[in-house]
C-alpha cells in the first residue's frame, strides 16, 4: 500500500439555473450595500450628535458660569433676576447671531449666578464640530461611492463567472446526452446485427454455434446496456443530493468481501488486500460505498493484463479514511489525467471494454458522503484514493485480517 498522503485533486461541480440567478444576486447586493451605508451614515449622525452634543455641555459646564463666548460688541452677557427657564433659552436662541452663529451652529446653557442674584447665558460655538461633522460626512460619500462601485464590480463579476458556470454546464450536458445517445446506438446496432445473424442461421444443425455465439453477444449487450442505464441513473441520483440509505459501515469487512469476491470471478488478476489495525466505520450507505470498491478494482482488472497485481489499502489519515488502489500495469495516459473522473472519457488507445462511467460513479459516491476522490502521482501504474470521513465518535477497534 503506498503513502497514505497527498491531496485531493476531484471536485464536483454543480451548474445552477441560467439567466435570472446572476441578475438577482446582483440586484440583492446592490440593495444590500445602499441598505448598509444609509444604516452606516444614519448610526454615524446620530452617534457623532450625541458626542458632540454631550461634549459641548460637559465644557460648558466645567466653565462654573463663567462666559466661553461673548456677543459681539458686548463686554459681557446680561444677567437676568427671576425670568423663568423658558425665556432665558429662548432669549439665548435670539440673542447670538455673530459670532457665535445661527442658532443650530450653537449650544447655550442657563446658569444662575448666585453672587449676581440672577441667571447667566453661556454659550459655545458649534461652528467647529459641524465642520467636523460636514467632513465626516464627505469622507463617508465618498466611501460609500467606492464601497457601492466595488459592490457593482463584484456583483458583475459573479454574474459573468455564473453565466461562465451555467454556459459550462449546458456545454457539458448536451456532450453528456449526446455521447449516451451514441452508446446506447452503438449497443443497439450491435444486439441488431448478432439478432440478425442468429435469424439468418435458421434452425440447422451446423449453425448451431454461430447462433449460440450470437444470443451470448446479444446478451451480453444487453448487460452492458443495463449497466450503463443503471449507473447513469446512479449519477444523476447523487448529481440530485438525493439522501442516501445512511448507517454505519465497516469498510474493513466491506473492502474484505469485496476482494474475495473479486478473487472468485477473476482468478487470473491476483488480489493484495491491506488494511490498517482498527474498525474503519464510516457513516454512509453500504450499497454504495461497495460499488465504489468493486468500480475501483474493475477498473485496475480491465487496464492491466492477466497477472497483474492489484492492491486494495485501507487506511485512517486525519479523521478520514482512506481507500487506495494501485496496480502494477501501463498506469493512466497523460492526456487522460485532468479528465479520468468525466462519464464517458476513456482513453485514445485502450481496448478494454466498459461503459467509461465507473470512475465517474466513483467521484460521485465519494462526494455524496462528503469525501474526494482522486489520481495520485505514480512511477509504475496507477494510484487511486478516496477519501471518506470517518463515522463522529466511534473510535477504532483492532481487527484481524486473516489470509490477507
Amino acid at each position: 500500500m503506498r503513502g497514505l498522503t497527498g491531496p485531493a485533486r476531484h471536485k464536483n461541480h454543480r451548474t445552477d439555473g441560467p439567466g435570472r440567478t446572476p441578475s438577482r444576486i446582483v440586484a440583492y447586493s446592490m440593495v444590500a450595500t445602499l441598505v448598509g451605508l444609509g444604516g452606516i451614515a444614519l448610526l454615524s449622525a446620530v452617534t457623532l450628535s450625541h458626542v458632540l452634543e454631550a461634549h459641548t455641555d460637559r465644557e460648558i459646564e466645567n466653565q462654573q458660569g463663567r462666559v466661553v463666548e461673548r456677543h459681539a460688541g458686548a463686554p459681557e452677557l446680561p444677567v437676568f433676576p427671576r425670568l423663568s427657564t423658558a425665556r432665558l433659552n429662548d432669549y439665548a436662541d435670539r440673542s447670538h447671531p455673530v459670532p457665535v452663529g445661527p442658532s443650530h451652529e450653537y449650544r447655550a446653557l442657563v446658569v444662575r449666578d448666585s453672587d449676581r442674584g440672577g441667571y447667566r447665558v453661556i454659550a459655545r460655538s458649534m461652528a467647529g464640530t459641524e465642520r467636523a461633522a460636514t467632513r465626516l460626512f464627505q469622507s463617508q460619500a465618498v466611501l460609500g461611492v467606492a464601497l457601492l462601485t466595488a459592490a457593482m464590480v463584484g456583483a458583475l463579476g459573479l454574474q459573468r463567472r455564473q453565466a461562465r458556470e451555467w454556459r459550462e454546464g449546458e456545454r457539458r450536458l448536451r456532450e453528456f446526452v449526446a455521447i449516451t445517445g451514441h452508446e446506447l446506438r452503438n449497443q443497439l446496432t450491435i444486439i441488431a446485427g448478432y439478432t440478425q445473424i442468429a435469424e439468418a442461421a435458421g434452425e440447422e444443425r451446423t449453425h448451431r454455434h454461430t447462433r449460440l455465439q450470437a444470443f451470448k453477444r446479444v446478451t451480453d449487450e444487453v448487460q452492458r446496456m443495463t449497466l450503463v442505464l443503471d449507473e447513469l441513473t446512479l449519477l444523476q441520483r447523487l448529481d440530485l443530493g438525493l439522501p442516501l440509505c445512511r448507517q454505519p459501515v465497516d469498510l474493513a469487512q466491506l473492502c474484505l468481501t469485496a476482494v474475495t469476491a473479486a478473487r472468485d470471478c477473476h482468478p487470473e488478476h491476483p488480489l493484495r488486500l491491506l488494511i490498517a489495525p482498527g474498525k474503519h466505520l464510516v457513516d454512509g450507505d453500504p450499497q454504495r460505498l461497495r460499488q465504489l470498491v468493486d468500480n475501483l478494482l474493475a477498473n485496475a482488472r480491465r487496464h492491466t493484463p492477466p497477472g497483474t497485481t492489484t492492491t486494495l489499502g485501507l487506511g485512517t489519515e486525519d479523521g478520514y479514511r482512506i481507500v487506495e488502489v494501485t496496480d502494477d500495469g501501463p498506469g493512466v495516459e497523460p492526456g487522460l489525467r485532468d479528465r479520468i473522473f468525466v462519464p464517458f472519457v476513456r482513453g485514445e488507445h485502450t481496448t478494454a471494454v466498459g461503459s467509461g462511467l465507473g470512475l465517474s460513479v466513483v467521484a460521485a459516491v465519494a462526494a455524496a458522503h462528503g469525501g474526494t476522490a482522486s489520481l495520485e502521482p505514480s512511477r509504475r501504474g496507477a494510484w487511486f484514493r478516496v477519501r471518506l470521513p470517518a463515522a463522529p465518535g466511534r473510535p477504532d477497534a483492532p481487527l484481524a485480517v486473516p489470509g490477507c
